[in-house]
């Protein structure tokens, strides 16, 4: 479980949910620019051979995730439709227990890796839980 001083009432059934955030500036064929990973609970994203590819470490180890969400922020229509979390729900549950990377992948219309253009940015939240207890019939 992660070992920090966190905000303690979100007012969810869910108990002892942390939601974790990122800004990512993106540059050049991809890139993620220097210095342009802001933000909190989110340790580093670096981009991976694969276009649109990124690996995602968290800061600490959580229970369990509850939700990954990314958007791209750009000034002009971007190419990138859709991100998906590139792991199975078992690796993606490891991950975060285990403080390992989560792997985004950013996709275009097609379906085809896509780089994000240069100069957008991702918007990154991750939300899980620093519980063990599980309240409902969750991931």
């Amino acid at each position: 479980m992660a070992n920090r001083l966190y905000q303690q009432f979100q007012y969810t059934a869910e108990r002892s949910p942390v939601t974790l955030y990122s800004t990512v500036t993106i540059g050049a064929a991809g890139a993620v620019a220097s210095g342009g990973v802001k933000g909190y609970g989110i340790s580093s994203v670096a981009k991976q051979a694969t276009a649109g590819q990124y690996q995602v470490v968290l800061q600490d180890k959580f229970t369990r995730a509850l939700s990954v969400q990314v958007q791209v922020v750009h000034s002009a229509i971007s190419a990138v439709k859709s991100v998906q979390v590139l792991m199975t729900p078992a690796q993606l549950q490891s991950a975060l227990a285990a403080g390992t990377a989560i792997t985004i992948q950013c996709l275009d219309a097609a379906g085809a890796a896509v780089n994000p253009e240069s100069g957008a940015q991702l918007f990154l939240q991750v939300v899980a839980t620093n519980s063990s207890v599980d309240l409902g019939k969750g991931v």
